[in-house]
């Protein structure tokens, strides 16, 4: 297997601020007042917050609009506060030679999606582990990134064999010999002192085969099959490159193990969908 990051890879650091938030986030009593105080010296950040929490979305029953940062918080809540962080530290991580071949923005949408997805399945079935779904949904495809960022031409003659051959990139990887996407993100992610819960779903985030997943345990398997769903979803619904084609017929076993009807899913993408419209940029 041809492994395009050496051993001891390093993603560049985490913009300070998200990352300091982020690491805050993870105590159940984070204050909105810290994490306010702390997001003011990032403007970029600091304007996506507020943009979501004076959106229709948010502010319909909830008072006027806002330009203070902790009632913002408070509105939004801490889901989607990790929501914009993540993206705004994948966004400044990457730097692309050749836009044609990775659809950066495509790829934000992407993620962006199927970490809605995530987090709004496992508030249903997964309360628990909420913030874990969340980050697996953002970073999930990380590794295609780093590949598309570092190694553009190695990138290039992957997308180019998986259009061609109408297939995912999991399979374009497994048959030419490459190290998966997922597998590479498991490696890289820690630079950014990811939790090894959420490393684990996002190494499996394309291992549909239950067999593969045997020694996981009944928790995590519900969790990697909450991030499958949402990919798959995700792409059905038209959040992927373009023209890149990926089977999305999800599994009736699959739900019948997560314990979901189709309506509950159907709720799940309408509140998705509409979360997802008020992030966009105007």
């Amino acid at each position: 297997m041809k492994m395009f990051l050496p051993e001891g890879f390093k993603l560049p650091a985490m913009p300070q601020v998200a990352r300091e938030c982020l690491v805050y986030l993870y105590n159940p009593n984070a204050d909105t007042g810290v994490l306010a105080k702390s997001l003011s010296r990032d403007i970029a950040i600091s304007a996506s917050i507020l943009k979501l929490a004076n959106s229709s979305l948010f502010l319909l029953g909830k008072g006027s609009p806002t330009s203070d940062l902790k009632t913002a918080i408070f509105r939004i809540g801490h889901d989607n506060l990790r929501q914009i962080m993540v993206l705004h530290a994948l966004e400044s991580t990457f730097v692309f030679k050749d836009s044609l071949t990775f659809e950066f923005n495509s790829f934000i949408r992407h993620c962006s999606f199927v970490s809605l997805l995530s987090t709004n399945f496992a508030k249903k079935i997964a309360p628990d582990f909420v913030s874990e779904v969340q980050m697996a949904g953002l970073m999930h495809d990380v590794g295609l990134a780093i590949t598309a960022s570092l190694f553009n031409e190695n990138f290039t003659q992957m997308a180019k064999h998986t259009l061609e051959n109408k297939i995912d990139f999991a399979s374009t990887e497994n048959q030419l010999g490459l190290e998966p996407h997922s597998k590479l993100a498991f490696r890289a992610l820690d630079t950014w002192e990811i939790p090894e819960k959420v490393k684990i779903l996002i190494s499996f985030h394309d291992t549909k085969n239950m067999e593969l997943r045997k020694d996981l345990g009944n928790e995590m398997n519900k969790l990697i099959d909450i991030l499958v769903l949402s990919d798959t979803l995700a792409h059905s619904y038209g959040f992927g490159f373009k023209d890149y084609k990926r089977d999305t017929k999800i599994e009736l076993s699959m739900l019948k193990r997560m314990e979901l009807s189709a309506d509950a899913v159907k709720e799940v993408v309408k509140n998705s969908l509409e979360t997802e419209s008020a992030i966009q940029p105007s």
